[in-house]
C-alpha cells in the first residue's frame, strides 16, 4: 500500500528469474487453526530466505510454506519475533501500521488484476484488489472487496502488548478459495486451480517496527524499488499436479540470442524452440523487428527480452552528431572516427562519464521497457573497448596484450580527466576504479529507466566481475541489476568446458545471490560434439539451477536442440 524510504535501496539487486517455488497438492485436510502441524506442513519445502527490499539480507527470518487442493491455496507461516504487538481490530484497517505478514497474488502473471491480504497478530485482516500497480494512473485499490471464504489463523508463542522482548514469534495459516483468485470472487465458475504447469507471480512480505517511526519490510522476492507494489519482479510459482514433498527443481531458464533482423525467423520457428525447451528469447535487431518478434514470442509463451546494446553505439544519429560523446584512447584517437576505432570498424564507443550519454542511454532503455511486448532489458557492451581481449583472441589481431597498449586502453577524454581531477596514470589503481564506476554508473542509469517502465534489467557480462574489470573496466558487481549472463564462451580463453562450470562458481560468489546468473555458452565451441553440449548443460544446472543462455540463433542446429532439458 505504501511507498518506502529504503537508504539501502542502492545495495542489491532483486532476483528476475528467481526466486520461484513449486506449489504443490496437500497431503490431506488442512485444519485452519494456526497450529501448522498437518503432514501437508511436514513435507512442504520452505520458501527461500527472505531479503529486504533491496535484495540485501535481513535479520528478520519466516518459514513459510504453500500447499494447495481443489478448493483452496494454503499458506503457512512462522515468523520468529522478539516482541508481539498488535492494536488494529476493525477489518480493512491499516493493517501494516503493526507488525504483519502480507501474501501478494497476481494470478495469471500479467501485472494487472491482483490480490493483496494483510494479517496481524491479533488475526485481523485487509484484504483488497488492485487493478494495476499504484504506479499506473489507472490503479484502482478496492478496498471493499473481501475475500469470499478466507479463513485465517493466528497463534502466538508469547505475550501480546506486554513489551518485555521475551517472546519466540508468530504463526499464521490461510486458506485462500481459488474463487477469489481465479475468479476474483466473481466468476464462480472460474474457481478452481489452474492446470499444472500455470505460472503465477506471488510475493511474500512481513513488517516489523522495531523502533517507533521505523518500519522494516522484509520480502520474498525483492522488487529493488522503494513498494512492493512491482508485480513484475514477484517470485514466479509454479503449479505441479505432485503431492507435497516430491522431489521437483523448478524448470530453469533456457535463454537464445536471436538476431530479430534476419528474414529466415517465422512464428513457427520460435514455437519449435519452444517445444524443445527454450524459455526466453533475447532479441536483437532494429525497434521495428525487436517489437515484431518479442510479439511472436508472447505467442508462442516465451519471455521477450530487448538486446540494448548500450556504450557501444555504431550508426547511431544521435551519438554521430555528437563528436565530444565518444571514447579517447590514451594515444588521444577517438572512436567518433572509424579510422581510429580499436579492432573493428564498428566498435563506437561512447564516454561512460558524459551526462548526455547517460541521458540518452537511459530514455533508450526506457523506451524499449515500454514495449508491451518486451518482458525485461538486457544490456549489451556495457563496458570500455577491449584493454585486455581474451588470450585466444590476441593472435587474431597480431597482438601481444600481456602489458598495457595504450592504442587500446579508454577513456582519456577531457571530461574524463577533468572528473578524475588530475592527469590520469595509467598504472594508478585509483584511475582505475575510477572508470570502473563510471561505466557501473552508466549501467544502473540504464536498468534503473527500464524498472522505472516496470521491466527488470539486466547484462550481458564478461565472465566474472573480477576478469571483467581487467579486461574491459566492468566490475559487474557493482551494477544493480534484475541478472546476468555472463558470457562464458570457452574457446576465446582457450579453455574447456569445465572452465565455464569454474566460472560461473566464482561468479556466484562474487555476487553473493544479488541478482541471478544465467552463464551464456558459445554454439560454436561444441560444433560436432552436442553430447559434449547436453553433459555440461547437465553439469552446469548442478552448479547453477536458475538456468543458462546459448549464442546465438545463427549457430543454432537442430542436434543442439536435442541437448536442451
Amino acid at each position: 500500500m505504501r511507498a518506502l524510504a529504503l537508504a539501502a535501496l542502492a545495495l542489491a539487486a532483486p532476483a528476475w528469474a528467481a526466486p520461484t517455488y513449486v506449489l504443490q497438492r496437500a497431503a490431506g485436510p488442512i485444519a485452519v487453526d494456526g497450529r501448522l502441524d498437518e503432514p501437508t506442513w511436514a513435507k512442504a519445502a520452505p520458501l527461500s530466505p527472505l531479503r529486504d527490499l533491496s535484495g540485501g539480507p535481513t535479520p528478520y527470518a519466516a518459514d513459510i510454506r504453500l500447499a494447495y487442493d481443489d478448493d483452496c491455496l494454503y499458506v503457512a507461516a512462522r515468523l520468529p519475533a522478539e516482541t508481539l504487538r498488535a492494536t488494529q481490530t476493525q477489518r480493512d484497517s491499516v493493517i501494516y501500521r503493526d507488525d504483519d505478514f502480507e501474501v501478494f497474488i497476481d494470478p495469471f502473471a500479467r501485472g494487472r488484476d491482483y490480490l493483496e491480504l494483510e494479517i496481524n497478530q491479533l488475526g485481523t485482516v485487509w484484504d483488497l484488489f488492485l487493478t494495476a500497480p499504484y504506479r499506473d494512473p489507472a490503479c484502482l485499490a478496492l478496498h471493499d472487496w473481501d475475500i469470499k471464504g478466507l479463513r485465517t489463523a493466528v497463534t502466538l508463542q508469547g505475550t501480546l502488548n506486554d513489551g518485555a522482548g521475551d517472546d519466540q514469534g508468530w504463526c499464521v495459516e490461510i486458506a485462500w478459495p481459488w474463487a477469489s483468485i481465479t475468479g476474483h470472487s466473481n466468476h464462480p465458475r472460474a474457481g478452481k486451480p489452474p492446470a499444472p504447469g500455470h505460472e503465477m507471480r506471488m510475493n511474500f512480505s512481513r513488517v516489523d517496527h522495531p523502533a517507533p517511526g521505523d518500519e522494516r519490510n522484509t520480502v520474498w522476492a525483492p522488487t529493488r524499488q522503494a513498494t512492493i507494489h512491482a508485480p513484475e519482479h514477484w517470485g514466479r510459482v509454479r503449479l505441479s499436479a505432485n503431492p507435497v514433498g516430491t522431489p521437483e527443481p523448478f524448470p530453469p531458464t533456457v535463454g537464445l540470442w536471436v538476431h530479430g533482423d534476419n528474414p529466415a525467423l517465422t512464428p513457427q520457428t520460435l514455437r519449435d524452440w519452444k517445444a524443445a525447451g527454450v524459455t526466453t528469447l533475447i532479441i536483437g535487431g532494429t525497434d521495428a523487428n525487436l517489437a515484431k518478434v518479442a510479439q511472436w514470442a508472447k505467442d508462442a509463451g516465451l519471455r521477450a527480452v530487448a538486446w540494448l546494446w548500450a556504450l557501444n553505439r555504431p550508426d547511431d544519429p544521435a551519438a554521430l552528431a555528437h563528436p565530444d560523446w565518444h571514447a579517447v584512447s590514451l594515444e588521444g584517437k577517438s572512436t567518433f572516427r572509424p579510422e581510429e576505432r580499436p579492432f573493428v570498424p564498428y566498435y563506437q564507443f561512447l564516454c561512460p562519464t558524459h551526462p548526455e550519454v547517460r541521458a540518452h542511454l537511459a530514455a533508450k532503455a526506457r523506451a524499449l521497457a515500454a514495449l508491451p511486448q518486451v518482458d525485461a532489458i538486457q544490456l549489451d557492451y556495457i563496458r570500455l573497448p577491449d584493454v585486455v581481449l581474451p588470450k585466444a583472441l590476441w593472435p587474431t589481431y597480431g597482438l601481444d596484450m600481456s602489458t598495457l597498449l595504450p592504442p587500446y586502453d579508454f577513456c582519456y577524454c577531457p571530461r574524463c580527466k577533468a572528473a578524475f581531477g588530475k592527469e590520469p596514470d595509467p598504472a594508478d589503481p585509483a584511475w582505475a576504479d575510477f572508470r570502473l564506476a563510471q561505466v557501473a554508473a552508466v549501467a544502473n542509469a540504464m536498468a534503473d529507466a527500464a524498472r522505472a517502465a516496470g521491466k527488470p534489467c539486466g547484462a550481458a557480462v564478461f565472465p566474472t566481475p573480477r576478469l571483467a574489470a581487467k579486461m574491459v573496466y566492468q566490475d559487474w558487481a557493482r551494477f544493480r541489476l534484475d541478472f546476468a549472463l555472463p558470457m562464458d564462451y570457452a574457446s576465446f580463453y582457450a579453455e574447456g568446458d569445465a572452465w565455464v562450470i569454474d566460472r560461473a562458481r566464482e561468479a556466484r560468489q562474487a555476487v553473493g545471490g544479488a541478482f541471478p546468473i544465467l552463464p551464456g555458452l558459445h554454439l560454436p565451441d561444441f560444433y560436432g560434439r552436442p553430447e559434449a553440449l547436453r553433459a555440461l548443460i547437465q553439469d552446469l544446472l548442478k552448479e547453477n539451477p536458475e538456468g543458462f543462455c546459448l549464442f546465438s540463433d545463427a549457430e543454432l542446429r537442430p542436434e543442439f536442440l536435442n541437448a536442451l532439458p
